[in-house]
């Protein structure tokens, strides 16, 4: 019975940073045990399970509960957030929700490193669209500045649609994104590339730059970053000085 980093694996949730070598598995009994390659936690309650692809997998809320006792803060929240997330437009359900993890939480309670999954519950949401979004998140909060109002509306006329800001900071009318590159980058750039592909390419970076035009029309500031931008921690610590978030508290290290 997989679960932990395992389980999380096989229900395809992302994490950010290194997935572990080890196995992580269910004990067959009370008391948890390492051993080459694999690590068994102990079975103090039952567990529920379920089949993927043949694999036998704890319930989404208990793996993601092992995930937060045995995983650094930033790669539970963002599986955590991951399996929450709600799509804008439909699309997948979300995994789970916050009701059942904490239901699932307390029903397992007292359990060892329990004070770690509290922190990821503290934190999560099911706004946060991409592991760039999680981790920036938290990057924020460890930078000590105020916390963000996530996916803000906009209603931006001249193109007729919605924009939706990562973050906002309602007290100074700034909004930030944390984007990759890769949404303006085909497959075929450096060999076979066509030409409807390449204008494609083109056609999404002159909307993407008439989107942010638009923003920046209505919001005091606006800024952007990327995943090298967000692992670097200065550069984004550098933007929001720029912007005039406010900083509301110390640092701390959370990633």
């Amino acid at each position: 019975m997989f679960t932990s980093y395992s389980a999380a694996a096989l229900l395809d949730l992302p994490i950010i940073g290194e997935w572990p070598a080890e196995v992580y598995t269910v004990s067959r009994g009370a008391h948890g045990r390492r051993r080459a390659g694999v690590v068994e936690v102990a079975q103090t309650s039952t567990v529920g399970l379920t089949a993927i692809d043949g694999c036998l997998v704890t319930s989404v809320e208990y793996t993601l509960l092992q995930l937060a006792r045995h995983a650094p803060l930033v790669a539970a929240l963002t599986a955590t957030d991951a399996a929450l997330h709600v799509p804008r437009f439909g699309g997948a359900a979300p995994l789970t929700t916050l009701e059942h993890l904490r239901s699932e939480h307390e029903r397992l309670k007292p359990y060892p490193r329990s004070r770690r999954a509290d922190a990821v519950l503290a934190r999560t949401t099911s706004l946060s669209e991409t592991p760039l979004e999680t981790g920036s998140r938290l990057l924020i909060e460890e930078l000590g500045f105020a916390a963000p109002e996530l996916q803000h509306e906009l209603w931006l006329a001249e193109l007729g649609k919605r924009a939706f800001l990562d973050f906002y900071w309602p007290e100074v009318d700034v909004g930030a994104e944390a984007d990759g590159r890769g949404k303006y980058r085909g497959g075929g750039w450096l060999v076979g590339t066509t030409a409807s592909a390449v204008r494609a390419a083109a056609d999404a970076v002159i909307a993407e730059k008439d989107r942010e035009n638009a923003i920046r029309r209505r919001v005091s500031g606006f800024d952007r970053w990327d995943w090298n931008e967000m692992l670097g921690k200065q550069p984004v610590e550098a933007r929001l000085v720029r912007l005039g978030v406010p900083r509301v508290r110390r640092r701390v290290i959370l990633i």
